[in-house]
């Protein structure tokens, strides 16, 4: 019987400059009131975060898209395109914070597109406030991000300590008395793992271990023994596309199915490609967004749902959280300039500090400096969603019970897959 109830620094600058070539046009001049409005990106295209960064990368993309095809960015009653000079990051900070200088310094770009993972973004905005650069950052939400006091990167992502709280919540509602951790060492997979433990005892749940692992790791068999021995109720993993895949595929080897498992990867199309609908069947994971939420605004893409037909269209395949988010950050410095009636740093920074607005990807309201949440630039009010992959490789929204269609279903063992 189941126990729980749930039937229904620039070292590498020689050569990644030479791989790091820019991939648009850069030939605008940025003090151009009717030109073009400048926008540079290092973001992952190869490397640990390859996945993710190609993923951010399509929203910005998407975004630019969107907003060339309707005229430009009204600013002060003038139609100015967008421009965006994009280089791979190649998932080192070194080589992140380098091409941050180079995009302001040599490509002068008027804003800052960030890249993913909150250590990449950490590393990179310090160049930026350097600067007095805005920088978007369209794929960090660790709560470490916003606690720099740095009044120049915002983000619209729901903050890592909300990741796992609303899929808890319903799994301690189902029943579940304990949970076991996996995750990478990095800062922002780090700060899931605390939330994760801290919201776990405060509704009641034993953590019965933590483990973990480098976040390039290419061997996890110990780690995860470790946690089968502890014998949790619900395994979350906590790491990047590459990792969550990883730990599927040992969860295989190693025979033991977890009675509930939350992974971080499955909103990625690749995370389903690669294991097979029948192996993925009943994995858990949060999200910051999906296509089906009822998320509207009077904004470039309207709807949720508007935005994912969009995206299928454009690139052939679902979306997950991660392109939309990166084009809501991108949207955000739009209805800011548009709200501004200006390109100007310091009057763009104070229109997005006043920005309150709903959107495709739901409300987006920064705190601003001297917050009493001690965080500066970040949409504090923003839910994370639970989703189960299903029969047919679907995601369907689990939890919040406010949000969710259907009931979770156990993981089944591998013997009946």
């Amino acid at each position: 019987m189941n126990r729980i109830s749930l039937g229904a620094a620039g070292v590498l600058l020689a050569t990644s400059l030479t791989a790091c070539m820019p991939s648009s046009d850069s030939g605008s001049d940025s003090g151009d009131d009717s030109g073009p409005i400048k926008l540079g990106a290092a973001v992952s295209q190869s490397g640990a975060y390859a996945v993710e960064g190609k993923s951010t990368k399509e929203g910005y993309e998407l975004w630019a898209k969107a907003v060339n095809d309707a005229g430009g960015i009204d600013v002060d009653g003038t139609k100015r395109k967008v421009e965006v000079v994009y280089y791979d990051d190649q998932s080192k900070p070194e080589t992140a914070i380098k091409l941050t200088q180079r995009l302001i310094s040599e490509d002068k770009v008027d804003f800052l597109l960030g890249p993913y993972s909150s250590g990449m973004t950490i590393a990179t905005s310090a160049i930026a406030a350097q600067y007095k650069k805005i920088m978007f950052a369209g794929g960090a939400a660790a709560s470490s991000v916003f606690e720099q006091d740095n009044e120049y990167v915002f983000s619209p992502l729901a903050l890592t300590s909300e990741y796992t709280v609303s899929g808890l919540d319903a799994l301690k509602a189902a029943g579940a008395k304990s949970v076991g951790i996996l995750h990478s060492d990095d800062a922002p997979m780090t700060d899931v793992k605390d939330a994760t433990v801290a919201h776990a005892k405060k509704i009641g749940l034993k953590v019965t271990s933590t483990q973990a692992v480098p976040v390039d790791a290419t061997d996890i068999k110990g780690a995860l023994g470790q946690l089968e021995a502890s014998d949790p109720d619900v395994l979350v993993e906590a790491g990047t596309s590459v990792l969550g895949i990883l730990t599927m595929r040992t969860l295989r080897t190693l025979g033991w199915a977890p009675e509930v498992l939350m992974i971080q990867a499955p909103t990625e199309q690749q995370f389903v490609e690669e294991l097979g609908v029948k192996n993925t069947r009943g994995v858990l994971a949060p999200t910051q967004w999906v296509g089906s939420a009822a998320f509207e605004g009077e904004d470039v893409f309207g709807t949720a749902k508007a935005y994912r037909d969009l995206y299928v269209d454009t690139y052939g395949h679902e979306p997950s959280y991660l392109p939309a988010s990166a084009s809501a950050a991108a949207l955000a410095l739009q209805l800011a300039i548009e709200k501004a009636g200006s390109t100007d740093t310091e009057d763009v920074r104070k229109a997005l500090v006043d920005l309150e607005v709903d959107t495709f990807y739901g409300p987006i309201n920064f705190t601003e400096p001297g917050h009493d949440s001690g965080l500066t630039g970040a949409n504090i009010d923003r839910k994370m969603l639970t989703i189960q992959l299903d029969a047919k490789g679907k995601q369907v929204v689990v939890a919040p019970a406010e949000a969710a269609t259907t009931k979770v279903v156990p993981f089944e063992p591998w013997s009946k897959r």
